[in-house]
């Protein structure tokens, strides 16, 4: 079977932009004030990578009542205001995405909106329009494979085939799930060296903290599955000699 990578597909927050310690303080910020005390720290944990309405779901479960309406306008009024003053994009993402040999996407749990003032503001929008692809495009969100099978689709590249840039365990999970190749990325601000152990555990095939070590991650992985492919003609062609 051919499984050399023909398609990466890159998370946004905390993969392209260092955007995930941003959302994780409004989030604990407006979540602590309407009740559920929860840190920063605590909140990237546990929530990173995880869709809004699910987060939503799990503090209601905690609380025992139904959160204020205007939560999820109250973070994400929080989230552009940092958006605007304080993200950057990671560190040699667009020279890294301007030499891959293989063809990129972004899939998110992000919706539109944010997705793409994340990817304005960074100046990275040119680097993969049209092929961005959010998670409200799709019933589950991760760590379901929804939105990276959904992805692969409109990129006609099959999932085998698929390298996916994580920075989660949700996004792990949903990668592994939809038969995919997992790469655990830790060179966002708020990845600690439990963060490593944790995408490690998840399933994630390499963990790198430095876009400039993708383009030789990727080569071996294609040079493996070519060495895989090679080695398992030499068996089947082995067996019909023998048969």
């Amino acid at each position: 079977m051919d499984t050399k990578p023909k398609l990466v597909i890159f998370d946004c927050d905390g993969v392209l932009v260092d955007s995930e310690i941003i959302v994780s303080t409004a989030e604990a910020e407006e979540i602590t004030r309407v009740g559920h005390r929860i840190s920063v720290e605590e909140a990237v944990e546990q929530f990173a990578g995880v869709p809004a309405n699910e987060m939503y779901s799990i503090i209601e479960a905690r609380l025992g009542a139904p959160l204020p309406a205007d939560l999820s306008s109250r973070i994400d009024t929080r989230v552009r205001e940092l958006y605007l003053s304080d993200l950057a994009a990671i560190a040699g993402v667009r020279e890294t995405i301007r030499t891959l040999k293989v063809p990129c996407c972004v899939a998110s749990s992000s919706e539109p909106n944010r997705l793409g003032l994340a990817l304005a503001k960074t100046e990275l929008l040119e680097l993969f329009y049209p092929h961005i692809f959010s998670t409200v495009l799709v019933r589950n969100g991760k760590p379901a494979p929804d939105i990276f099978l959904y992805a692969a689709k409109k990129m006609g590249v099959s999932p085998v085939n698929c390298v996916v840039v994580e920075d989660s365990v949700a996004g792990v999970t949903a990668a592994i799930a939809a038969g995919m190749t997992p790469l655990g990325f830790v060179g966002g601000s708020h990845c600690s060296p439990l963060h490593t152990v944790r995408l490690q555990e998840a399933g994630a095939k390499r963990i790198f903290n430095r876009f400039e070590d993708l383009g030789g991650i990727l080569e071996e992985i294609t040079s493996y599955s070519v060495d895989a492919a090679e080695r398992a003609k030499e068996v089947e062609d082995l067996a019909i000699a023998t048969a």
